[in-house]
């Protein structure tokens, strides 16, 4: 398993939003949004990629999103970095973690071990699920900003442009087309994952890759196998198998009561778009319009109203009860959850969890949205350009590739203190390695890792079994076009809004509201900051094609 596997709730339909005031901005008064960023990001030309020479995987990967396949970890190791890449001065970065925090850095020896292969004193400022936006939030508000902080493109972090502008690096000169070749970890991230790294036609950060698969739904197999499996032929045949598999007297229920989350899954199987849908004259439809998106609302609260799914739907954690089978399926971020599987079988080594391939509600295919391909960005604060091109070696550093000895450190620390080789050649955390390197590297990946891949020594089959499922969702797959284009609307209102239409999707498919009450959030998003998105990605769109 790798590197803070279970980002589940980045990717969360129902990130939380938080505001960075424009009041925030004071110091910043001839920062002006122009609004031209939609048309500027469509010119931007993205770091050119260079592929890792490193060792062969199993199964090749593809551009098109297909992960790398290792069946077992690599017998011989490539550095990948040269030199120590920090100037020994100390560098401060704000982060997210998501494991239990770890002990200090005066009494971590994996952490002061990395800062030394590092070159500096990195000092984490660790914000933690939910919370993050208050955090950066206040950190902006206070006027003291770290070397470092990770911008995350969903949890409704809002006047992004006009915060960069002011206070961060812009990258564009030093990254763009070949520049990247100076820093070769960096070079060798999926294109994709820069995307969501430029803003205003520059790029601001170094990006945190994510497999281009979105949400998905994921069955506990020793719970579906006995009505057929997972897998189902129409939206029907889901729903009969839901009710045989809900038995509250025993404890068991289909479905987590996540209803947002499980509205979208369902607008795959009903044809909505993934986010907008660019029409045949140019102009872009948002899902929350469309009828198929509405059928899906209808759909769940037909689930819902026949009791499928878990009665609590203010639970925190749906996955321990999904492992006991008291939960039949869960959303998770993607089949690139790395190690996701393998993760489940070492709490009950007969779990295989089986992964929902979308199918038309009336039969044949439906539809699989493509996520943002990474997490977000991590932005370098205002300062020498010598000072930049020394953290952007830090980046590399970090970005390091699977079956490099660099990535090995990162993941699991120094051998014999903090990892072992298991009798399947892998390595394996000590206890002390369990204790210091996780929560540190948890933080650290979410700031710059490398890209994503399918590894699993002990389990060799989950690798066989994941690329297959992700050469069949590429099949269905269906990308949002507005993805690398730039909105300044959606920078100040778009996570607000959006959360506000899954609040009433909440409460109608919980039946404290009618459906009409959709129809009412749409307009409510649409005269909000809806409409002049639609304006400002057809224009993004429109010039870059």
């Amino acid at each position: 398993m790798t590197r803070s596997l279970q980002r589940r709730t980045v990717l969360k339909l129902g990130a939380a939003a938080a505001a960075v005031s424009p009041g925030i901005l004071a110091g910043c008064a001839k920062v002006k949004s122009t609004n031209t960023g939609a048309a500027a990001s469509a010119d931007v030309k993205l770091p050119t990629y260079v592929p890792f020479d490193g060792p062969r995987p199993d199964l090749a990967g593809t551009t098109q999103g297909i992960q790398p396949g290792y069946k077992s970890f690599p017998k011989k190791l490539v550095q990948s970095v040269k030199a120590t890449p920090g100037d020994g001065s100390k560098v401060t970065a704000l982060t997210e973690i998501w494991e239990t925090p770890p002990p200090p850095m005066g009494k971590n020896a994996y952490w002061q071990e990395m800062n030394k292969k590092l070159g500096v004193t990195l000092n984490l400022i660790m914000g933690t699920d939910p919370g993050y936006p208050d955090k950066f939030a206040a950190i902006v508000a206070g006027g003291d900003l770290p070397d470092l902080m990770w911008i995350p493109p969903n949890q409704g972090i809002t006047h992004v442009a006009d915060l960069l502008t002011a206070k961060f690096t812009d990258l564009t000169s030093l990254l763009s087309g070949d520049a990247i070749k100076e820093y070769p970890n960096l070079a060798a991230l999926q294109p994709s994952a820069w995307k969501t790294a430029v803003v205003d036609g520059k790029i601001w950060g170094a990006p945190i890759p994510q497999g281009v698969f979105g949400q998905i739904y994921v069955g506990n197999n020793k719970v579906w196998d006995p009505v057929g499996g997972f897998q189902c032929k129409n939206a029907d045949e889901f729903m009969s198998k839901c009710k045989e598999l809900t038995r509250p007297k025993q404890n068991k229920w289909a479905l987590e009561p996540y209803y947002a989350n499980a509205v979208h899954m369902f607008g795959q199987w009903f044809g909505a778009p993934n986010g907008w849908r660019q029409n045949k004259d140019g102009t872009l439809t948002n899902r929350f319009e469309t009828e198929e998106y509405e059928a899906a609302v209808a759909y769940a609260i037909k689930l819902r109203k026949a009791g499928y799914f878990y009665p609590d739907p203010n639970i925190t954690d749906s996955h321990t009860p999904y492992l006991q089978g008291k939960i039949a399926a869960v959303v998770q971020s993607g089949p690139g959850a790395i190690g996701a599987r393998s993760k489940d079988r070492v709490a009950d080594p007969t779990v295989k969890d089986e992964l929902l391939i979308p199918f038309g509600h009336s039969g044949g295919p439906g539809v699989h949205d493509l996520g943002y391909g990474s997490i977000g960005y991590t932005a370098i604060k205002k300062t020498d350009e010598k000072r930049v091109r020394m953290l952007l070696r830090v980046f590399d550093y970090l970005a390091a590739p699977f079956g490099s000895s660099e990535w090995l450190f990162l993941n699991y620390g120094t051998k014999g203190e903090h990892f072992t080789y298991d009798p399947h050649g892998a390595p394996a955390y000590t206890k002390k390695g369990s204790l210091e390197v996780i929560g540190v590297e948890s933080g650290v990946s979410t700031m710059c890792h490398s890209s994503e891949y399918v590894y699993d020594a002990q389990y060799p089959d989950d690798v066989d079994y994941l690329f297959g499922i992700q050469k069949g969702l590429l099949k269905v797959a269906q990308a949002d076009p507005t993805i690398g284009h730039y909105s300044d609307t959606y920078t100040k209102v778009g996570g607000k809004l959006t959360n506000d239409v899954y609040d009433t999707v909440t409460d109608i498919v919980a039946g404290r509201d009618p459906i009409s009450a959709l129809k009412q959030a749409v307009n409510r998003w649409k005269s909000g900051g809806g409409e002049a998105m639609r304006k400002e990605y057809e224009k993004s769109i429109g010039k870059h094609h």
